[in-house]
């Protein structure tokens, strides 16, 4: 026996056995009753429709389940959360819990293994249940002398065949309007209480004009003729029976985070929604005033821009053409006008001057020539 290390093996494990032990020291107790609800780690939670079949798996590892049914192998249970004659005890009021016993449960008078199956599951059947394994065993060569124990808590919903499911409803005029310190963070809650576990979002109306949106289906959607924006929060906890607390957090608000929010509860049935404002005020008490338009006037601007590019070019284009007709006006010889091609001046030269005279209405042009002394 080793003392230090509280196992003994036959024969020596693996030096992976140490690994499993550091998995263990979370799970592992040496009391060989369950403790009060109230000293127990935080339980696996696991849901099930009503009328199917719940499996419920002790231990740490898949693959340790078929060597530990051969240890001593319990299972207890504590109605909650909906059970039957326990509807108004929530299985997080750990102290409530506590005036309560552990119920043994018999495994049809047969030894408890490590997968518990409850078949056909109601709300009688929702609750805590407590499963301890010793010894446990990780293979059939090695078995530590310890007890293992672990919680889990069973939730039973509604089938989504159940038409007496109603939609969810959100509570307590939550969301609530708040204004808050700039750079402070700010907290929204919401709560619902729905039948079944619904899913709550969060969104911002952004304040944008119908026409200036750019729309993106994965983190906008449309309603009506605003835009809403969808928001990371922090998801869903169960508070108590049927009742659900979403959180959505803003860290270091600033003028942006200015506007209105909206709660979003959904389930399989229906949805139910609430809005609240946010507003902001400076550390001595001023209110943060929100540029309404600066965004519409900053978006006009960029669009001018490339108007404003496009035009100058034309202008200057338009200018040349002026400039070459001009030109091509003053340059152009008049009919019957003589021209002179002179190559190069000499003094000593003499220069033929070709008169062309373009006699119309024929097919022949009149060629004369003249010499011309120069000197």
């Amino acid at each position: 026996m080793n003392r230090a290390c509280g196992y003994q093996q036959r024969p020596p494990p693996p030096s992976s056995a140490f690994a499993v032990l550091l998995l263990l020291s979370t799970c592992i107790t040496t009391y060989a009753t369950p403790r009060s609800a109230s000293d127990i780690e935080i339980p696996k939670v696991q849901q099930s429709v009503a009328g199917s079949d719940a499996r419920l798996k002790c231990g740490i590892k898949e693959q340790h389940a078929e060597h530990m049914n051969a240890s001593d192998v319990r299972w207890y249970f504590k109605p909650c959360g909906g059970g039957e004659g326990f509807q108004q005890t929530a299985c997080s009021d750990r102290t409530a819990l506590d005036g309560y016993d552990w119920r043994p449960l018999n495994c049809d008078n047969k030894p408890c293994r490590v997968t518990l199956t409850i078949a056909n599951v109601s709300d009688a059947n929702a609750g805590l249940y407590r499963c301890t394994i010793h010894p446990y065993r990780t293979d059939n060569q090695t078995i530590y002398s310890i007890q293992l124990v672990r919680s889990f808590e069973l939730l039973v919903i509604k089938s989504p065949l159940d038409e007496s499911i109603p939609a969810p409803e959100l509570m307590d005029n939550l969301p609530a309007n708040t204004t808050a310190i700039v750079d402070t963070p700010i907290v929204l809650q919401c709560r619902v209480h729905s039948k079944v576990p619904p899913t709550i979002k969060w969104f911002r109306r952004l304040n944008k004009r119908l026409g200036e949106h750019s729309f993106n289906q994965n983190k906008s959607i449309r309603y009506l003729e605003n835009f809403y924006e969808l928001l990371p929060s922090a998801g869903e906890k169960l508070l108590a029976h049927d009742v659900y607390l979403s959180k959505l957090i803003l860290y270091n608000a600033s003028e942006r985070d200015i506007g209105i929010y909206v709660c979003v509860g959904i389930n399989y049935v229906g949805v139910s929604m609430a809005d609240a404002y946010v507003n902001l005020v400076h550390a001595n008490g001023m209110p943060v005033e929100q540029e309404a338009s600066g965004g519409y006037v900053g978006l006009m601007v960029l669009f001018l821009i490339p108007i404003a590019l496009a035009v100058i070019p034309l202008l200057v284009w338009a200018a040349l053409n002026v400039l070459r007709s001009r030109q091509s006006g003053e340059g152009k010889p008049s009919l019957g006008e003589p021209t002179t091609d002179v190559s190069a001046y000499d003094p000593n030269s003499v220069v033929r001057l070709k008169r062309e005279r373009i006699v119309y209405g024929g097919s022949m042009q009149e060629h004369i020539y003249e010499k011309i002394d120069l000197t």
